[in-house]
């Protein structure tokens, strides 16, 4: 009986963290894999390799600009950048493409992932609306 309770509660645990914020009602974050450090910058044609994050609040407001912890990986950047992401509260990624594993990984984590080109603030706005 203590197994089935310890199971029903780590499959518990698991659902509600794969939900993400948004589901709580959480302001919305939104990542951008860019070029740069600006909210000009361009967004990466690249997601898990883009040398650049940027984070935006719900208001479209940059909040935070970040090395990609994940573009040197030598394997499975894909992975380790949506599990940075979920960590930071992203809800959405915006890139110019998605590897198959990063989509994935992002599907997991609860995070949408939008194919966007031009600035940075550009595609955050046009995912908000």
């Amino acid at each position: 009986m203590k197994t089935v309770k310890l199971f029903l509660w780590v499959l518990t645990a698991a659902l509600l963290m794969s939900v993400g914020g948004a589901a709580w009602g959480a302001e919305p974050r939104v990542a951008v894999a860019a070029e740069g450090t600006g909210a000009d910058a361009a967004v990466s044609a690249v997601a898990a390799r883009a040398p650049v994050i940027l984070i935006f609040d719900g208001a479209g407001r940059l909040v935070a600009s970040h090395a990609n912890p994940a573009a040197s990986a030598p394997g499975g950047a894909g992975p380790a950048l949506a599990r940075w992401l979920a960590g930071q509260g992203v809800t959405t990624l915006i890139a110019g493409d998605f590897g198959d594993k990063l989509g994935a990984a992002l599907a997991e984590d609860g995070i949408r992932a939008l194919a966007a080109r031009g600035s940075a603030a550009q595609a955050v706005r046009e995912a908000l609306r």
